[in-house]
């Protein structure tokens, strides 16, 4: 990573079909990258699926590639039709051959009768056919007809094909994307040109599961998620214990603890919403991950237990797992102070556009300002700018693929700590070298993605204005907020900002006649407050 981005074109043209290979071609790449990394950990039959795929001929490769992208598991052999696969029998026989794809495989018959089309199942199945919803025809139809009967006729008029390995499909994925929810549509997306992504390093070395067992962790996690996630809304007690006692000791990777702890959070959740609420703390109290003790808190409190919660406020102020649950100790149960920021009344004119944000707006520009509406973009933003490499640090595990706008760990408590070895603090720069470097990266790196920089609220002009009229003194205390804790700061800044012709500026957050301040807005003008720099509310009424 370094210098000027090159803009490669487009491989896709949105008007124009793909290269015949181009599915192809993406899915054989997702397979060469997962051999080249990971083929010591994968066990042979693993190993043998890409061997399988790689092997194919080129339609059966094109059809396969189609195939995986379909919403499954069962789908009609009658839509598949392709334009680069024009032998698509012979194509989809050389898939079953090679036990890659199963034909007319045992599937529930609920599932069968959802891929018929109503007219379908009405020729197919004859009986009295109750009006209405295809739900109920199909209610008839088991109703009327064994399973069998059901699945024979199906198959006469629809054959259908089922993947016979998804999840050998889906562990591929894992180790290419690095999650469950990725596929080869990001490809397209980086095709088409829509997104181009930095060059970071991908490497061996630096790989998301460095040992089998990590692996084999990762999917256990991922199972106990699934667990959780059929467990529903009100999960019963027995079933929320095995969960507990699964995941009662932390991981020693850092990946694997994040996602322990995401896993009893979510469980932790719903059995608090579902009044369940010791079992609730006891979710909460193996969990390493914010908002454990946030939760732990608000619960205490509801049981009346002053004792437990002040010791657990006590911790948290003393050893905080970040900025945000330090600020939620100060002030939890303490008495709500009055504000000490400006406020700032408008009678609500009907004149006005439509929004208060743009009516505010237009009172600050009639006062000599330049004024943006951009929110978090601004101190995300510039944050991006300034960190651009701590960013796109080479930090094991973090980068796994080539479609990443930011690392896997980009808002975890431990960022920071996991690169203060590898990376220079910009803020260590003189004001003019800072400005300077945070112009040269937006213009070196503008168009590339990074989830911290909106680059239409940030285009040349906004960014030139806004670091010309705020002094760098002032942008490095908002800077030294965001790295509090980037999670925190990505929400809650004031709407406006404002850049005077008489060299001031200042942030206003603009409320309508019925709004309140949030939690992370009052926690940011606090801060901003905190750093002397110049912020208040415009309120209409």
């Amino acid at each position: 990573m370094g210098g000027s981005a090159e803009v490669a074109p487009p491989r896709l043209v949105a008007t124009e079909p793909p290269p015949d290979h181009y599915y192809a071609d993406n899915l054989l790449l997702l397979i060469e990258s997962v051999h080249r990394q990971y083929d010591d950990l994968l066990t042979p039959d693993e190993r043998a699926f890409g061997a399988t795929v790689s092997a194919l001929s080129d339609e059966a490769q094109r059809l396969f590639a189609r195939l995986i992208s379909r919403k499954g598991p069962v789908v009609r052999v009658d839509t598949l039709e392709y334009r680069e696969v024009p032998r698509c029998d012979e194509a989809l026989g050389e898939l079953v051959e090679a036990g890659l794809v199963l034909a007319c495989p045992d599937v529930p018959v609920e599932t069968l009768l959802g891929r018929g089309r109503r007219a379908e199942l009405e020729r197919w199945y004859p009986l009295e056919a109750p009006a209405g919803r295809k739900d109920a025809l199909v209610d008839a139809i088991l109703a009327r007809y064994p399973e069998a009967v059901v699945r024979s006729r199906f198959a006469w008029h629809c054959p259908w094909v089922t993947l016979a390995a998804p999840e050998r499909l889906e562990l591929y994925r894992l180790l290419f994307f690095g999650d469950r929810r990725s596929d080869l549509a990001a490809f397209v997306v980086r095709d088409l040109g829509i997104v181009r992504y930095e060059n970071y390093a991908l490497c061996r070395e630096r790989r998301l599961f460095p040992d089998r067992a990590s692996l084999d962790a990762w999917l256990a996690l991922a199972r106990i998620g699934d667990y959780v996630e059929e467990l529903g809304a009100a999960p019963q007690a027995e079933s929320a214990a095995l969960v507990v006692e699964a995941l009662w000791h932390p991981a020693r990777a850092r990946l694997l603890e994040h996602r322990r702890s995401r896993i009893l959070n979510r469980l932790a959740r719903r059995l608090e919403r579902s009044g369940a609420l010791d079992d609730a703390l006891s979710c909460y109290a193996r969990s390493t991950a914010s908002p454990a003790r946030e939760r732990t808190a608000r619960i205490l409190k509801r049981l009346a237990d002053d004792t437990g919660l002040e010791g657990l406020r006590a911790t948290m102020r003393e050893r905080p797992r970040s900025a945000l649950e330090r600020d939620f100790a100060e002030r939890f149960g303490a008495p709500r102070a009055a504000p000490q920021y400006a406020i700032d009344d408008f009678a609500w004119d009907p004149s006005y556009a439509s929004r208060v944000e743009a009516a505010a707006a237009e009172t600050l520009v009639a006062r000599g300002g330049d004024v943006w509406h951009l929110e978090n973009a601004l101190p995300l933003g510039l944050f991006g700018l300034a960190y651009w490499h701590w960013v796109f640090a080479p930090v094991d595990g973090v980068f796994v693929n080539a479609f990443q706008n930011a690392p896997i760990d980009l808002f975890w408590p431990d960022f920071f700590a996991t690169r203060r070895g590898l990376c220079d603090d910009p803020l260590a720069l003189d004001d003019a070298s800072l400005r300077a470097a945070m112009l040269a990266t937006a213009e070196s790196r503008r168009g590339i993605a990074n989830r911290l920089v909106d680059w239409r609220a940030l285009d040349r002009a906004t960014l030139g204005r806004v670091l010309a009229g705020i002094p760098m003194a002032d942008v490095r205390r908002l800077l030294a907020i965001v790295a509090e804790d980037l999670d925190r700061a990505r929400t809650g800044f004031p709407d406006l900002t404002a850049v005077y012709e008489d060299g001031s500026y200042e942030f206003a957050e603009v409320k309508g006649p019925t709004d309140q301040l949030r939690r992370h807005q009052r926690l940011w003008i606090d801060r901003l407050r905190a750093a002397d720099l110049p912020v208040r509310v415009l309120r209409f009424r």
